[in-house]
């Protein structure tokens, strides 16, 4: 197995088509086992993501049993957390106003259906980046505790895997020349960080509107510049939208050696081939109910 490791990473110099081909015979030959974060992982990533993402929007209810796969073990959360806005999006029909915090909905797939859906698509992040595709598209370079956006005025946001960061360690985002809008540590407990971006997402959200929210889920703690939400965590989700009126849903997926589930065990899996899998072993996906539905 080290040998043909070994033989995968080499074949960087190809041309892409090749290397769309390579790697997909490469897939179905090792199944999907990949070293976590490589160039083949991230292509890989991208090709399931789209892959799941069409077929829960052709088959809704199947969602939790695409994701239950065992060539998912090698690839982090953004598998679940792509599906699930996707999904959730697909129900909402038409609207006005996107805000997506953090950037991770940039990309060209979802973009198409960002665009597809809403009149007025932003972006907000601490630096600056390319935007995926061109469109009726406003990126804001600030931070979320003090941006400078209308209340009450987003049909949806979405906030992927940001939270955990906000307060932490940023020093990866230096590949913006504008340099970095956060604010600095001392203007915010550092020990309520997510929770003052959380607040700053309920008022942006208009009364009736979607909030999407994931975060890492592990030990409540601070790990490696990110923090970790625990269970001790979750009932202030419950409390802070319950301030602004709002109720919420969370889910919490694991991953195991047989992919992603919703049942979820706090056991530390173990994981076969010695290959560790990328991302975070949970993840929690909190979402705002429209009680009037109800």
């Amino acid at each position: 197995m080290n040998t043909l490791r070994k033989l995968i990473n080499s074949v960087g110099t190809l041309p892409t088509k090749l290397h769309h081909q390579w790697w997909g015979l490469l897939n179905r030959f090792t199944a999907y086992e990949v070293e976590p974060f490589s160039i083949r992982y991230w292509w890989t990533r991208q090709e399931l993501v789209a892959e799941v993402c069409e077929n829960v929007l052709k088959s809704p209810e199947k969602w939790l049993f695409f994701l239950q796969q065992p060539r998912f073990k090698f690839y982090d959360e953004r598998i679940c957390e792509y599906s699930w806005v996707i999904l959730s999006l697909s129900k909402l029909g038409s609207k006005q106003r996107f805000l997506d915090v953090g950037c991770v909905m940039n990309t060209s797939y979802c973009l198409e259906k960002l665009l597809q859906q809403f009149s007025d698509v932003h972006f907000l992040n601490l630096v600056s980046e390319p935007l995926a595709l061109h469109g009726r598209i406003s990126f804001h370079s600030q931070d979320i505790r003090e941006s400078d956006l209308p209340k009450q005025s987003f049909d949806c946001i979405t906030c992927i895997s940001t939270l955990e960061h906000v307060g932490g360690d940023n020093s990866y985002n230096d590949f913006s020349l504008n340099g970095s809008a956060e604010i600095k540590a001392s203007q915010s407990n550092a020990e309520a960080c997510w929770q003052e971006a959380f607040i700053s997402l309920m008022e942006l959200l208009s009364p009736q509107g979607l909030l999407l929210v994931s975060m890492p889920y592990g030990e409540g703690l601070w790990k490696n510049g990110e923090y970790r939400l625990g269970s001790n965590d979750i009932q202030e989700f419950y409390e802070i939208a319950a301030r602004y009126g709002r109720k919420i849903m969370i889910t919490i997926l694991h991953k195991d050696s047989q992919g992603w589930f919703s049942q979820f065990d706090e056991s530390t899996p173990v994981w076969p081939h010695g290959l560790k899998p990328a991302g975070a072993n949970a993840v929690a996906l909190i979402e705002t109910i429209d009680v009037s539905t109800v």
